[in-house]
């Protein structure tokens, strides 16, 4: 285990995502990938997820910086809760690549 490294990452990485090895220390966009479809083909009625997780999956039109996709810092009050998506709507509406990805994922899921 590397050190620093949560335990209950390295956990999730290893027994629910079934990765082999240490887990990266970022959440890279495959690893978003492969949460966000757990969640959509799990049998729950309702799939809910942050719009920085949806916007994850993408390495096109994700944040470069990963601590930019913090929703708070507790530590700060007046930072409680401040998410600003990076991209404006009509911009994600011409990411046809990711929109085509994202409504397949939807589909397949069951939950179109």
């Amino acid at each position: 285990m590397v050190a620093g490294r949560p335990r209950r990452t390295q956990r999730f990485y290893n027994y629910i995502l079934g990765q082999w090895g240490e887990a990266p220390y970022f959440c890279e966009a495959w690893i978003n990938r492969a949460i966000v479809l757990q969640h959509l083909f799990s049998p729950a009625i309702w799939s809910i997820f942050q719009l920085q997780d949806i916007l994850g999956i993408s390495e096109k039109i994700r944040r470069p910086n990963p601590e930019e996709e913090r929703v708070n810092i507790p530590a700060i009050q007046k930072y409680y809760w401040r998410y600003r998506m990076h991209l404006s709507l009509e911009s994600l509406l011409k990411q046809k690549e990711f929109n085509e990805e994202l409504h397949n994922y939807v589909t397949q899921s069951g939950r179109a």
